[in-house]
C-alpha cells in the first residue's frame, strides 16, 4: 500500500511540473485590429485594410509562417502587402497590409461591416517557443 502511495504522489508532483512548464513557456495569443486606410469610399474602389497585433511582453510576429488574411465578409480581398525582406520579424508596431475592393453595387450612404481573420505564427523571444494563431477581426467603412 505504501508503494502505491508513493507512486501516486510521484506521478502528481509530475503532473503538476509538466503542467508548469507548459504554461511557463506559452506565449498568451496577441490580439488583432483593423482599420481601413480612410473612412469612405466609392463603390468599386481599391483600399489598404491595416491589421495590427496587439502582442505582450517579449512577443514576436514572425514573417514565417506565412501570415494567412481571410476576407469573409463586406469587400473583395485582393491579398496582402509583401512583407519578405529585412528582419525575420514584423517591425514594432506590427502590423501588416491588405488590400481590398469595395463592391461595384454598394450602395451610396451605407456602412459596410468588413469581416475577417487572421493567422499568423507568434514566438516568444525569451525562450524561443512559437506558436500558430487564429483571431477574428471587423473593421467599418462608409459608401460615398
Amino acid at each position: 500500500m505504501t508503494k502505491i502511495k508513493s507512486l501516486l504522489a510521484i506521478f502528481v508532483m509530475a503532473f503538476f511540473c509538466l503542467s508548469a512548464l507548459g504554461t511557463a513557456n506559452a506565449a498568451e495569443v496577441p490580439g488583432v485590429s483593423a482599420s481601413a486606410n480612410k473612412k469612405s469610399y466609392t463603390a468599386g474602389e481599391s483600399g489598404v485594410l491595416t491589421i495590427k497585433f496587439k502582442t505582450g511582453d517579449h512577443v514576436k510576429i514572425p514573417k514565417d509562417p506565412e501570415i494567412e488574411v481571410t476576407i469573409t465578409d463586406g469587400v473583395s480581398g485582393n491579398g496582402l502587402q509583401n512583407v519578405s525582406g529585412g528582419d525575420d520579424y514584423l517591425s514594432n508596431p506590427a502590423q501588416v497590409k491588405f488590400n481590398f475592393t469595395v463592391p461595384s453595387g454598394a450602395a451610396s450612404g451605407s456602412t459596410i461591416t468588413i469581416k475577417g481573420k487572421v493567422k499568423f505564427g507568434y514566438c516568444n523571444s525569451d525562450n524561443g517557443v512559437c506558436k500558430i494563431g487564429t483571431k477574428n477581426f471587423t473593421a467599418k467603412i462608409k459608401v460615398k
